[in-house]
């Protein structure tokens, strides 16, 4: 993830990184997890070359193009930069059009260019260069990949490129986005990308994955958020008993209750490998 160094400046990761995604909780498969569950949700896999290399392609998408948009985008501290910019005086004017007059507009517009170039060269490019190539460099890759696997996978690869943008209005590019957010882009479009890989999209597993983000976003703040973690699970479950399905209702209770006995700690570690069955179950339940 984007960090801060001793100088306040910002070292970012490759474009495409396949690693554990439960940052703050040991080992977890993330994204990865998350579309191998849509697929069993989607009871349409078959084990032949042509059904294999659409989901590599899709695990690709979701846990490494994705997730490092959204960290480039949402997880950068873009108000420093701007706050440092808006305090900048080195930098010398550019070259003056023909003719241009001391304290006219032009001359402002190029001492303005000037300071810009600036701080782009000593500030901008050396503290969130990574930054932003892979901000404009992983959503063109994405969207190549996303047009091999049809129009529905482009649609959600539009969302995941759009919903780190939103975030960065949302908390003004202070780097701390709404987990919510982050659940969608990490859990919720990568469970739709595996089921809409083998099959149309269908109400159903449409919900089971908003519940999903939901409850990851609860794990994802630095103190674990219950409520959330368990408003989202209770989505499922909810939706799992009007589908008519009480052995997958019955299954996700039983794998629930112990995770109520570990909400007194300070983070999800424990209880991730117990929502990670749910998921599971909930999958096969859909299908």
């Amino acid at each position: 993830m984007t960090q801060i160094t001793e100088n306040t400046e910002q070292a970012f990761e490759p474009i495409v990184r396949l690693t554990a995604q439960w940052r703050r909780g040991g080992a977890w498969l993330g994204p990865a997890w998350a579309v191998l569950c849509g697929i069993l949700a989607s009871a349409q896999f078959q084990w032949s070359g042509n059904a294999v290399i659409p989901i590599l392609v899709a695990i690709i998408l979701a846990e490494g193009l994705w997730t490092t948009l959204w960290a480039a985008i949402a997880e950068t501290d873009w108000a420093r930069a701007l706050e440092r910019w808006r305090n900048w005086q080195a930098g010398e004017p550019l070259k003056h059009l023909p003719f241009t007059q001391p304290d006219s507009p032009a001359a402002h517009l190029a001492l303005l260019l000037g300071q810009f170039r600036n701080w782009a060269m000593h500030d901008l490019s050396p503290n969130y260069g990574n930054a932003l190539t892979s901000a404009i460099v992983a959503p063109v890759i994405a969207l190549v990949l996303s047009a091999i696997l049809g129009a529905p996978v482009v649609l959600l690869t539009i969302l995941a490129i759009c919903i780190p943008q939103l975030a960065v209005i949302a908390c003004r590019g202070n780097a701390r986005p709404n987990p919510i957010l982050r659940g969608f882009v990490e859990m919720t479009l990568p469970m739709l990308l595996g089921f809409v890989v083998l099959k149309p999209l269908s109400v159903e597993i449409v919900i089971a994955a908003i519940g999903f983000g939901i409850a990851y976003a609860g794990a994802l703040r630095p103190v674990w958020d219950i409520v959330m973690w368990n408003l989202g699970q209770a989505l499922v479950f909810l939706l799992l008993l009007a589908m008519r399905h009480p052995i997958g209702a019955f299954a996700m209770v039983l794998l629930w209750l112990p995770q109520f006995l570990m909400q007194a700690q300070h983070s999800a570690r424990k209880a991730q490998w117990w929502f990670m069955a749910i998921m599971l179950v909930a999958s096969l339940a859909i299908a």
